[in-house]
């Protein structure tokens, strides 16, 4: 009896020193500071600081940096409330509009507190004065082949100009450019990054998860409430008035042109992303806020269509509602927002001052307006292949149809007729301006292993490249830089055909023939090493090849690819965008357009690829990309800030490199 008493008296303490120890140990989880640790920031570029946690509230807070205490601009301490934008179960601290004016490192801390107990983080950051005594570049050129490696630029060169003798019979406008590097293309949460932080990387010198564009990770209700991070577009345009102008092939709400001028968690808030193109353009020129927007141009009508007109996709689910108090007072923006499916965005760009192209007449007559707003198709335009056949007038082999036409978009301007009218509008700014133009194409018919389409649309983004470089040159005080937000399907140029196109239309199916030991006749004619020999395409007038079906034609592999089926020949058709309105997928469908890639034509005769990642679409790698620069100084002669991109660099290291020529620094 007297044993039995002392153990249960001995389990009582235990239990008691269990839940003891176990309280002085609770603590609200996934605490942290937002930015990242060891983010990078310009004297003066504002930033959002945040500190949040999880747990069970009342929640309060504490803030300082460099030991000296912060006072939040939204948060209410000792509150389940806090800041009122916080996601359910965590609590948030902010302070919005942040700047610093001192160079060097600092250190921010924070505790963070809920009803178990106290959590103490800290994080370190770096502000860089690049401020100097050189003449400061006035214009920022970024031309970004979105997905565009090595490999692309290398078929491009030989598909355009050819090989005799071992020696290139001519250079791309990229090749020429005399600063040379590469660069690494991680995001904050991936060693393989998609577009969003892959193009934000450059536009404001630092990290975001994939899938974000301007801002830093949180965990808040919506996703246009994220902590922000000014853009060099805002930068420039509050302590310059700068203007921006965005130029691309793809849908305009698509994550690239977005990530140069919108803040967003979410890169695929379509009605949202567009809104506040203009929302926060500073359309009155006030120089206090925004982005100075000038020139916006690409596909992606649907999103500037009021909602139940043909073709529209604005909905109020891809909106944003109005943006948090203290954001709005801290950036001194508009009090934007407000869900509005029913805006007609195109009325509201005229209505601000921006006169309106929809087709390639419409641009060639449009002359030099202040501003300028382009839309060339209701979601991505079209790829140089397809909109060449059409000024051509001659149909693609096997079809029937222009895809311009079927895509009710069939007069669409080049990219480089795009450059040269965006150029137009933004040298009349004495102040300078952004610009930057993207081949969005190469990227998407990447991901789709159309391997010709991906040629003639690196070919087109080369072109823009050579509009640029005639501009630095002639107008001067410009840096450019020409690079990738990352590498797109591991492009890779395997060999050339053999036996001859006639041969390689004459044969009979390889769909059923999977054995590996049994070689698909369609794999037996890549020719390798020597058998490779030198292609040899026409070019036409335009610049473009006449058609990609020649013997000895050029033939590509891919190290990310997805299933589909291989036929080497041209694919008639090009695979339904998915950035395109529902009605007009539907049509498309109807029409005999495939929805992905192993469905199109070629998969009756083609022999079967297994791909190497999960799904029917090749996807990124994080393989460096290489960068190519050029500068020029007052009178138009080169100078030294294309020196800067030699070796190799971090993708924020571009940021910081051209801010660096755009303050003038050393």
């Amino acid at each position: 009896m007297f044993w039995s008493s002392r153990r249960d008296v001995s389990f009582i303490a235990l239990s008691v020193v269990l839940l003891i120890s176990s309280l002085a140990t609770a603590a609200p989880t996934n605490v942290r500071i937002i930015p990242a640790n060891r983010a990078r920031f310009l004297t003066g570029q504002k930033f959002d600081v945040r500190v949040e946690g999880r747990g069970t509230g009342p929640f309060s807070a504490t803030l300082a940096i460099d030991g000296v205490p912060q006072e939040f601009t939204s948060g209410v301490q000792n509150s389940k409330e806090t800041d009122g934008i916080s996601a359910a179960g965590y609590g948030g601290f902010n302070l919005r509009g942040y700047a610093n004016q001192v160079a060097g490192g600092h250190t921010i801390s924070a505790t963070f507190s809920d009803a178990s107990g106290t959590v103490s983080t800290e994080v370190t950051f770096e502000i860089i004065d690049l401020r100097g005594e050189h003449r400061p570049a006035k214009n920022i050129i970024i031309l970004l082949g979105d997905g565009m490696g090595v490999a692309h630029r290398t078929a491009a060169r030989l598909v355009k100009y050819g090989v005799s003798d071992g020696q290139p019979d001519g250079y791309l406008a990229i090749d020429r450019l005399p600063g040379t590097g590469l660069v690494s293309t991680h995001s904050l949460n991936s060693v393989v990054t998609d577009s969003a932080p892959g193009m934000a990387c450059y536009s404001t010198g630092n990290h975001s998860n994939n899938g974000q564009e301007g801002v830093y990770p949180a965990n808040v209700i919506n996703p246009f409430y994220y902590p922000r991070v000014e853009y060099m577009a805002e930068y420039l345009h509050r302590t310059r008035g700068t203007s921006l102008g965005l130029v691309t092939t793809a849908d305009i709400e698509d994550a690239t042109p977005a990530a140069n001028a919108v803040h967003t968690g979410d890169r695929n808030a379509g009605t949202g992303v567009c809104d506040q193109y203009l929302d926060e353009s500073d359309a009155e020129g006030s120089g206090r806020y925004g982005t100075g927007l000038t020139v916006l141009m690409g596909g992606g009508r649907r999103w500037f269509l009021p909602a139940g007109q043909f073709g529209s996709s604005r909905a109020a689910g891809t909106d944003y509602a109005d943006l948090p108090e203290d954001l709005v007072a801290a950036w001194h923006l508009p009090s934007g927002g407000g869900i509005d499916p029913s805006r007609d965005l195109i009325q509201d760009f005229i209505d601000a001052g921006y006169t309106y192209a929809a087709t390639a007449s419409d641009l060639s007559n449009i002359g030099s307006p202040n501003k300028l707003l382009g839309l060339f198709g209701y979601g991505n335009m079209n790829v140089a292949l397809d909109k060449l056949a059409k000024r051509r007038g001659v149909p693609l082999p096997g079809t029937k149809t222009f895809a311009v036409d079927d895509y009710h978009a069939p007069d669409q301007p080049m990219l480089e007729e795009m450059t040269e009218a965006a150029l137009r509008v933004l040298r009349q700014n004495p102040n300078g301006f952004v610009l930057m133009v993207e081949g969005a194409h190469i990227d998407k018919q990447s991901h789709y292993m159309d391997a010709d389409r991906v040629i003639d649309e690196t070919i087109e983004f080369d072109n823009a490249v050579g509009v640029a470089r005639r501009f630095a040159d002639e107008a001067g005080d410009t840096v450019m830089v020409v690079l990738a937000d990352h590498e797109c399907s591991g492009f890779s140029l395997i060999g050339a055909l053999t036996g001859g196109i006639k041969h390689l239309q004459s044969l009979p199916s390889d769909r059923e023939t999977l054995d590996p030991a049994t070689h698909p006749s369609r794999q037996s004619l890549v020719g390798t090493y020597d058998a490779a020999a030198f292609p040899r395409y026409n070019i036409l007038p335009d610049g473009y090849p006449e058609t990609f079906d020649i013997d000895g034609k050029v033939l590509v592999g891919y190290g990310a690819d997805g299933d589909r089926y291989e036929g080497w020949l041209m694919k008639p058709h090009p695979v339904i965008d998915s950035l395109l309105p529902n009605d007009i997928k539907a049509e498309l469908a109807a029409l005999g357009y495939a929805t992905d890639p192993y469905l199109r034509e070629e998969s009756r005769v083609g022999f079967f690829i297994r791909g190497q990642v999960p799904g029917t679409q090749a996807v990124h790698t994080a393989s460096d990309i290489p960068v190519s620069a050029y500068s020029t100084d007052h009178r138009g002669r080169p100078n030294h800030w294309y020196q800067q991109f030699f070796g190799v660099q971090t993708n924020t290291d571009v940021f910081f490199k051209l801010m660096r020529a755009a303050l003038g620094g050393s």
